[in-house]
């Protein structure tokens, strides 16, 4: 008993320790669901996520999956009846979205039968970074290009611009 203290103690004090507790690290963001993510796909992927905590694979298995299915009607893929046709257009109606986010959703969301929890866990993680991808960064984007036009479109012509060393000895 003495010894097996003794070696716990030792063990302790050389083993390297987490700089930070799990239960206390913030999650990445875009596993939080952002209000610009259509409605009726953050309600399913919600409700997934309940069933996936609360171990009810059926329930959050089907609901991953119908918020993919709602996914592909919100963004108009023409193949919906075709699960592996539908992601490969997805794909190709966002290509600045890792490809292999869309294989991921090809492997684990196709079928009817439900997941284990970890494999719905991952299932869910990968339909929020495309959604994060798709609906967040994607407006990001566009708001900072907006605004960056907007400020170009404001400035006064070649007055503004810096002149090039050329025009510098010339005036």
């Amino acid at each position: 008993m003495r010894r097996q203290q003794f070696c716990n103690a030792f063990t302790a004090d050389i083993m390297p320790q987490p700089l930070a507790a799990p239960d206390r690290t913030p999650e990445p963001r875009f596993l939080t669901l952002d209000h610009s993510i259509p409605e009726p796909i953050r309600q399913l992927l919600e409700e997934a996520d309940g069933c996936a905590n609360m171990a009810f694979s059926v329930g959050g298995s089907s609901c991953a999956r119908l918020a993919i299915r709602k996914m592909f009607e919100v963004e108009d893929v023409a193949e919906i009846d075709d699960f592996r046709a539908a992601v490969a257009q997805l794909g190709e109606k966002h290509p600045g979205i890792a490809p292999t986010l869309f294989q991921v959703i090809d492997r684990l969301g196709a079928g009817d039968e439900p997941l284990q929890s970890d494999t719905l866990k991952a299932l869910i993680a990968t339909i929020k970074a495309v959604l994060y991808e798709m609906y967040v960064i994607g407006e990001e984007r566009r708001a900072t290009l907006a605004y960056l036009a907007e400020i170009l479109q404001a400035l006064d012509g070649d007055r503004m611009l810096p002149k090039s060393g050329a025009q510098r000895r010339r005036a």
